[in-house]
């Protein structure tokens, strides 16, 4: 019979510095964690922990009283700063000591002064990071002087409108409305409308835009395209061209695979040219980014064109068919949002700021007819996060008076 092979010196060698080896990285790399989670841990966990915060009034009035007192021109008073909140608060009390009856209030009707005053206190001033003087004469709160009134007064039928006409019908619609601090965080303007990781992330090479018409179809024709892109124009700007310019042209229908179809559709006769692909993708790594999800939480990684409702429960999201009617609804709304800005309140600038203000890029202003306007994107609200931080939650509005306060009847849409 013949005997076992057994392993030479060299083999066991090996096999020992190899054994040896893993043992040593195992310890080595569990020791490391437990290192981590000692020191950093516990830092990243609660810096994660507050960037997923619900705002709260007290943030925008701690920036206010924390800040140095800002250089108003001429004829203002100081906006920011402990002692012109102090001042503002006091005036603002005394004015409706004063005025127990609104004056002048045009969009917060059916709401008593004492009320419009602790909801303009908390939630707009603070929502800004402004305090009472950004908008107002100390000395006659009903005046309409000052052009960040008109803006903010038009701004609040803004939230009425989007809540209205975008939010409250949303597919699986969860309890959140946009409020104040959803887009400006304690920001009185210049609102981001991208990351650092679009920034960094998408290369500026060149490339050709081929829109698709009302009927879906490619408009390959230079003539036929909007100005900002007859020619080739930069991949970051194409991008931003879909964002602040989606359409759906085939209206979801459960019964139709086929519909649901929007302005990044890429499953037509022939496909689309490879700038288009590069452009789609691109506009979905922004959608990812902007919301802190990946693909799977809008498609059916085996289907991407699918809206699946209720899909099987081994697809890796079953309420992904929901949340991508939902995304190409709130992509219409940040084309909304850049149709109808000029007339919802927001102040023109008669440039691109040379020294871009508030972390700004240039991504975040938009020529529209003539003027330069701050216009949000997806980005805007959500900050890497799916539900923004800045948002409102049925739950988070208590019954009575003092949910009137919170979030006002009319600025709920429903």
């Amino acid at each position: 019979m013949q005997s076992p092979t057994r392993p030479t010196d060299r083999q066991a060698a090996i096999f020992i510095s190899v054994a040896v080896g893993i043992v040593v990285a195992v310890v080595t790399t569990a020791t490391f964690w437990w290192i981590y989670s000692l020191t950093l841990g516990p830092e990243r966990a609660a810096a994660a922990l507050t960037a997923n915060a619900p705002w709260s009034p007290s943030q925008g009035i701690k920036a206010i009283t924390d800040a140095a007192p800002n250089v108003p021109p001429e004829g203002r008073q100081v906006w920011l700063g402990s002692q012109a909140w102090t001042e503002g608060v006091q005036a603002g009390q005394a004015w409706v000591d004063a005025n127990p009856n609104t004056v002048n209030v045009q969009v917060l009707s059916g709401m008593t002064s004492a009320q419009v005053w602790t909801y303009m206190q908390q939630y707009v001033s603070g929502g800004l990071g402004v305090g009472c003087q950004y908008c107002h004469n100390l000395q006659n709160f009903a005046s309409d002087e000052y052009a960040q009134k008109i803006s903010a007064r038009n701004m609040l039928y803004l939230v009425s409108d989007v809540n209205t006409e975008f939010i409250v019908d949303l597919p699986n619609w969860r309890g959140n409305y946009v409020q104040c601090a959803t887009c400006h965080y304690n920001e009185p303007k210049n609102l981001e409308a991208v990351g650092t990781q679009f920034i960094k992330s998408v290369p500026d090479i060149p490339v050709v835009v081929d829109p698709l018409d009302e009927n879906g179809m490619p408009i390959l024709d230079p003539a036929l395209k909007p100005e900002e892109i007859r020619g080739q124009v930069g991949l970051q700007d194409a991008v931003l061209f879909y964002i602040y310019n989606y359409q759906i042209w085939r209206p979801f229908d459960p019964a139709d695979e086929e519909s649901g179809r929007g302005s990044l559709a890429l499953t037509l006769d022939g496909g689309r040219t490879q700038d288009q692909v590069t452009i789609n993708q691109n506009v979905m790594n922004y959608n990812s980014w902007a919301l802190g999800q990946g693909c799977v939480y809008c498609h059916n990684s085996r289907n991407f064109t699918a809206y699946e409702l209720g899909a099987a429960s081994n697809i890796t999201n079953p309420e992904a068919g929901y949340n991508k009617l939902k995304a190409a609804r709130m992509m219409q709304l940040t084309t909304w949002l850049a149709f109808n800005w000029t007339i919802n309140g927001a102040m023109p600038y008669g440039a691109v700021p040379t020294a871009l203000e508030g972390g700004a890029s240039r991504f975040s202003y938009r020529n529209i007819d003539g003027e330069i306007f701050n216009v949000p994107g997806c980005y805007t609200c959500h900050r890497g996060v799916n539900i923004p931080t800045g948002a409102i939650n049925q739950t988070q509005i208590p019954a009575g008076d003092a949910g009137v306060v919170v979030l006002p009847p009319v600025l709920r849409g429903n």
